[in-house]
């Protein structure tokens, strides 16, 4: 792990030449225009790794443009508006997150009607192979893996002694309307079916208010849940806000994503682990695909996964050299809020 991250952070060292070679005669040359639309907004930390990924790639294929637009609200029907405006500039090709498949179904095929090849990142349409929207690729995690390989790994460290063994487990889902989330919490579910041991899901909220005082609710009225598994980014300080409110240092957390909150977490013991799901390479294999297909005719023959990974104590802190290169110390630290 050491010389990964020591590999990946010279790699990302990079990064930051990137951003004023755009400004110069590398954009002005482009000969296409990809357009990623995100439901990942600036004021989430991990629009940044989508940043850094869009500007590499820019500076290693300076005939494209790439051009990255999110929504900030939580929104189904904003995000469909975002897509329609993008299809509307006629892009060589758009990479789009397929949170809620029927409903982004019209504004895609449309998409794809017109010519414009599709990629989807960060989650895929889940639906059975007949019914899914005919996309080129998926350039993401496993959603499921991401829950079941965290259940495993809790498991595994169980059966050695080294952690508890769970009683209950309990999926602090913020967004029920989300595939890819459901599709996490259900990993962990049969994860831990396997052993026998229930998990129950949740349904939160996005407002950090609102979901510590769902969850308070919930685990005052339910002492044997001893793991909480937050399947949605940054959930690791509002889960254990709730848990040391009450008392409840027996409560095990585990998480997602690779983010500076979930790193610091499992440094300060706060957490278990996390998963890293490839945020980097979703934004430059998913630009990477759109460039072959448009410029070459070229396709994946299946999905592309960049995870998921698994954060622990093992190797969170060449994690945290890893973000530092890509997000600067500022900008490690400011998101930190334990």
């Amino acid at each position: 792990m050491k010389n990964l991250a020591k590999k990946m952070a010279q790699f990302c060292a990079g990064i930051t030449l990137s951003a004023g070679l755009l400004a110069g005669s590398a954009a002005a040359d482009a000969q296409y225009r990809l357009v990623m639309v995100s439901h990942i907004g600036a004021n989430d930390i991990n629009a940044r790794w989508f940043d850094a990924s869009l500007a590499e790639f820019e500076r290693r294929f300076p005939e494209v443009k790439t051009e990255y637009i999110a929504t900030s609200e939580v929104s189904t029907q904003r995000y469909i508006q975002l897509i329609e405006q993008a299809i509307a500039t006629n892009p060589d090709g758009l990479a789009v997150a397929i949170t809620d498949a029927p409903a982004l179904e019209g504004a895609i095929q449309r998409a794809i009607d017109a010519g414009i090849p599709v990629v989807a990142f960060n989650t895929p349409d889940l639906r059975d192979a007949d019914e899914k929207i005919p996309y080129v690729t998926y350039v993401g995690t496993d959603l499921y893996l991401d829950g079941l390989h965290m259940a495993e790994y809790i498991l595994r460290r169980a059966e050695a002694g080294e952690i508890d063994m769970p009683n209950r487990v309990l999926c602090n889902n913020p967004d029920a309307g989300h595939s890819g989330l459901v599709a996490r919490c259900q990993g962990m579910i049969d994860g831990m079916a396997e052993a026998g041991i229930d998990t129950e899901v949740l349904t939160t909220a996005w407002d950090p208010a609102q979901a510590r005082n769902i969850l308070g609710s919930f685990l005052a009225r339910n002492d044997d849940i001893n793991y909480i598994f937050g399947p949605a980014g940054d959930q690791g300080p509002v889960i254990h806000g709730v848990t040391e409110e009450l008392g409840r240092d027996d409560v095990y957390i585990v998480t997602t994503d690779a983010s500076s909150q979930h790193v610091s977490g499992v440094q300060l013991g706060n957490m278990l682990a996390s998963t890293s799901q490839g945020f980097w390479l979703q934004g430059y294999e998913t630009m990477n695909w759109l460039f072959w297909k448009v410029h070459y005719g070229f396709e994946p023959a299946s999905d592309i996964l960049t995870g998921p990974s698994i954060i622990d104590a093992s190797n969170v802190d060449q994690w945290e050299q890893v973000l530092r290169q890509v997000f600067g110390d500022s900008g490690y630290e400011e998101m930190i809020t334990w």
